[in-house]
């Protein structure tokens, strides 16, 4: 179950990441927002071609749909606030183990999302190393063990 979980947190940042970016496009203007539109005309110079033309502009957002976007607002901060908690849950657990190395492999392969093999490089061990350190502490957990638990 920990082996699951620990995978799990580089996948819940890059969701956090992703919900920041769609908060950010939502919260563009207090009650406007951008609107494009492709019209046609020609070339101001001879031979005079016709020609298309994108225009962008703002729109000024109905009551209906501010309420709408703040709704879609308050549920994506909801989510972001509900994945930040695992992952802050994920950082904790793996600063309460004991072993100096096991934080470092677990930290580099889980949190910082690095292969086998960067992590071994990064502690100056061969990857097959890195691999069998971390697989001897994932068998030593209890199956029920859960990183959520750890408060």
């Amino acid at each position: 179950m920990i082996k699951q979980e620990l995978t799990e947190i580089n996948h819940l940042k890059k969701e956090i990441n992703l919900l920041r970016q769609k908060l950010q496009e939502l919260s563009y203007g207090d009650n406007e927002s951008i609107v494009t539109d492709k019209v046609k005309g020609s070339m101001a110079q001879f031979p005079f071609l016709p020609r298309t033309f994108t225009i962008i502009g703002r729109e000024e957002m109905s009551e209906e749909c501010l309420e709408q976007r703040n709704q879609m607002a308050q549920k994506i901060r909801a989510k972001t606030q509900n994945l930040m908690e695992k992952v802050n849950s994920a950082f904790k657990y793996i600063e309460g183990i004991q072993d100096s190395n096991v934080r470092q492999i677990l930290t580099y392969r889980y949190i910082d999302g690095l292969t086998w093999e960067q992590t071994g490089e990064c502690m100056s061990y061969s990857w097959e190393t890195v691999r069998k350190k971390h697989d001897k502490f994932i068998k030593s957990i209890p199956d029920n063990t859960s990183i959520y638990d750890v408060r």
